[in-house]
C-alpha cells in the first residue's frame, strides 16, 4: 500500500501534467474525483493542501464543507441557537435542525448555493471539496457530488475524503457504510 506522501505526491503530478483540466471520462462524464485516504492522516493531508498545494499552485479553489456551513449558520444568526439545542436535545436533534436550515438536497440547498456564488470564472480552476469529516451527521460525500452536478460542470474537481472510496461507494473514516451509490474517478489509486 502507498503511504500518504506518496499519494499525496501522485496528485500534485497529475495536478501539475495538466491532464485534469482536459480530463472527461470515456461518456463525457463529469470531471469529479476522489482522494480518498485514512482518517490518521487527515492533518499531513489538511497540511500538504494549505501549506504546499496552494502555495504552489494558483488555480485551485478550496470549499471546506464543514466552514460552508459555520458561516451560513453565522450569517443566519443561528450558530449560537445550535450550542443551545444540543446542549438541551442533542447531536443528532441539532444535526437534522441543521440539515433543514441548509436545505440539503432541496432546490434551495443553501452549500450549493454558496458555492455557486463563489465559483471562479476560469474553467482551469481546480475546485478542491474538503472538511467532510467535520460535519459527519450533517452532509454525506455523495450528496454534495450530487448536488453540485449542476453547479461545476466545467471546472475539475477533486474530494479529498477521509475514508474510502471504490469507485462506487463510500467509508467514511473507513468505518461508516453508505448505502448510496456514486460514481466519480478515483484520482489516485490505493495499491
Amino acid at each position: 500500500m502507498s503511504n500518504i506522501n506518496t499519494r499525496l505526491q501522485q496528485m500534485t503530478d497529475k495536478i501539475n501534467s495538466g491532464k485534469i483540466v482536459e480530463s472527461t471520462g470515456l461518456g463525457n462524464e463529469i470531471n469529479f474525483r476522489v482522494f480518498d485516504y485514512d482518517p490518521e492522516d487527515e492533518y499531513i493531508v489538511r497540511d500538504y493542501l494549505y501549506n504546499y498545494l496552494l502555495v504552489k499552485n494558483d488555480n485551485i479553489k478550496v470549499f471546506d464543507i464543514y466552514d460552508i456551513i459555520i458561516n451560513i449558520l453565522k450569517e443566519k444568526g443561528f450558530l449560537e441557537k445550535t450550542f443551545e439545542y444540543e446542549k438541551k436535545k442533542g447531536t443528532k436533534y441539532v444535526n437534522s435542525v441543521i440539515q433543514k436550515t441548509l436545505a440539503i438536497s432541496s432546490n434551495s440547498d443553501l452549500i450549493v448555493k454558496y458555492i455557486k456564488n463563489n465559483m471562479p470564472k476560469d474553467t482551469s480552476t481546480i475546485i478542491f471539496i474538503t472538511g467532510l469529516g467535520k460535519c459527519y451527521g450533517i452532509v454525506r460525500g455523495h450528496t454534495i457530488l450530487n448536488n453540485l452536478h449542476s453547479i461545476i460542470t466545467s471546472n475539475p474537481l477533486i474530494m479529498l475524503y477521509p475514508g474510502r472510496y471504490d469507485g462506487q461507494s463510500f467509508r467514511l473514516f473507513n468505518i461508516l457504510e453508505n448505502d448510496n451509490y456514486y460514481r466519480a474517478f478515483q484520482l489516485v489509486n490505493r495499491k
